[in-house]
């Protein structure tokens, strides 16, 4: 059984890493005028909200008895739902109407995906790296 600091910890860190990869995604969407607002820090504070839940959804991965497809489809959903909740928030509804909206969320949501697959090769082959030395300093002993 986890201890609870541990699921505290895996808790925080879904969330740190959500706020990361929300941040990028807010930065890049201004940078590319996909927001026609202007930018106020009660958008800036419903992002860091949303991309800290959208990250704590990511532990939803975890759970073994669920395929991949069904994880990664109830978390695009979930992400949806707080994006959708986030633009009503912000008064951005109008926007939910609009094709140019499914078609960012969509794309900007499979950008984020190839980005954290990428993160998680790139860790696993550095762990991998890492292994392999280890195996080889301990056949010279």
């Amino acid at each position: 059984m986890v201890c609870r600091k541990e699921q505290t910890l895996k808790i925080v860190v879904s969330m740190l890493e959500g706020l990361r990869t929300g941040s990028l995604a807010y930065l890049l969407v201004l940078a590319f005028r996909i927001q026609q607002s202007p930018v106020t820090t009660i958008n800036i504070i419903s992002i860091l909200i949303m991309s800290a839940l959208i990250g704590l959804f990511t532990l939803l991965f975890e759970v073994d008895h669920f395929s991949y497809l069904l994880q990664l489809t109830i978390h695009f959903f979930l992400t949806l739902m707080v994006v959708s909740v986030m633009m009503v928030y912000n008064g951005w509804a109008f926007n939910l109407a609009r094709t140019e909206f499914w078609l960012d969320f969509i794309v900007i949501y499979i950008l984020i995906w190839l980005f954290v697959r990428l993160d998680i090769y790139l860790k696993m082959k550095k762990i991998n790296v890492a292994l392999v030395k280890l195996r080889r300093n301990r056949t010279k002993e």
